[in-house]
């Protein structure tokens, strides 16, 4: 019993192998054996920065990569939308 089935499935294999096989001159299916051509690049990724700045008339927003710099737009945007005298300050950062 084991035997008969230890043969069908090598049989299996060998069919579904030949198949992958015969795809290429080469003897290797491009789609899976292929690293020098399909190889996956690397992309950096950043963490972007996020903050709200609010004062009672106005606010401002700011996205960096750097949390101060995040910051400093947000007060930045705030200060000119905000008339002399008031004050706006960092409500939120992520």
């Amino acid at each position: 019993m084991k035997r008969t089935i230890m043969v069908a499935a090598l049989a299996a294999a060998a069919t579904l192998g030949g198949a992958s096989f015969a795809a290429t001159p080469s003897g290797f299916d491009s789609g899976v054996y292929s690293p020098r051509t399909d190889a996956p690049t690397l992309q950096q990724v950043y963490y972007l920065h996020h903050c709200v700045a609010h004062s009672r008339v106005a606010y401002g927003y700011g996205n960096s990569i750097s949390l101060r710099q995040s910051k400093a737009i947000a007060l930045t945007q705030c200060a000119i939308r905000t008339p002399r005298g008031l004050l706006c300050v960092i409500t939120s950062c992520s």
